[in-house]
Order: structure tokens, then sequence, then C-alpha cells
């Protein structure tokens, strides 16, 4: 899967349930510095452990990381790995729920284009 492919959208609010089989979480807070700390959890559902459930693997936990160069390397993994969503949240600015807000930045630095990550982002 190329990372062009991959959707990031905005993660969804508590109480909302996620259908999607497979995705990527990237969640980004203020840190106590002044900095940013950024969470990213592959998450997925199916049988474990003999039971149907979710499962979360930490890819990263409290890493000093911008959540835009956080969700490029989310896309990057998640494409590697055909998982063709991402989902992110970023508390460290004013909400303003766009959707898919970082897709042409991320794309273009994971090897796409600009004109295709927008295109895809309006789908």
């Amino acid at each position: 899967m190329k990372a062009t492919e991959v959707l990031v959208l905005p993660a969804l609010d508590p109480g909302e349930s996620y259908v999607e089989p497979a995705f990527v979480l990237v969640e980004t807070a203020a840190g106590d510095d002044g900095g940013t700390i950024t969470g990213i959890d592959l998450i997925q559902s199916g049988a474990a452990g003999g039971r149907n459930g979710w499962t979360v693997k930490t890819l990263g936990q409290a890493v000093p990381m911008s959540h835009a160069a956080a969700c490029e390397w989310a896309v990057s993994y998640a494409a590697s790995r055909n998982i063709p969503i991402v989902y992110e949240r970023n508390e460290t600015t004013p909400k303003k729920r766009k959707r898919a807000g970082y897709a042409a930045a991320l794309s273009a630095g994971a090897g796409g284009s600009v004109g295709a990550a927008a295109s895809s982002a309006a789908k």
C-alpha cells in the first residue's frame, strides 16, 4: 500500500465506536515542559487468547515528537503494513475538527504527491 492511500481522519470522541478492524491512533498533548508528548498505538480487532475483542500495541509512548511528524511516521508505518486508516487527535491546539488536516503534508513527506493527498483527503 502507498502512503497516499492511507486515510488520515480525526479520532473519534469518547463513547463513539471504531468499526475498522485495524488502524493506527496518534494522540498528541502538551507536555509539562511546554513541548509535545505523543502516543502512537496499533489497534486491531479479532481473537486473542481465545477471546474476541480489541488488542492495543503501543508503538510509541510519551514520545517528544510534533504531531505532524508523528502523523507522518504513522502513515508510513500503516502503509508498510497495509493498514488503511490513521486516526489522529491533537490536543496541543484549539479544537478545530478538520477532516484530514494533515493529509497533504503527510503524503508529500512520505513519498506521495501533494495533489494526490489532497484528492484522497477530499473523498
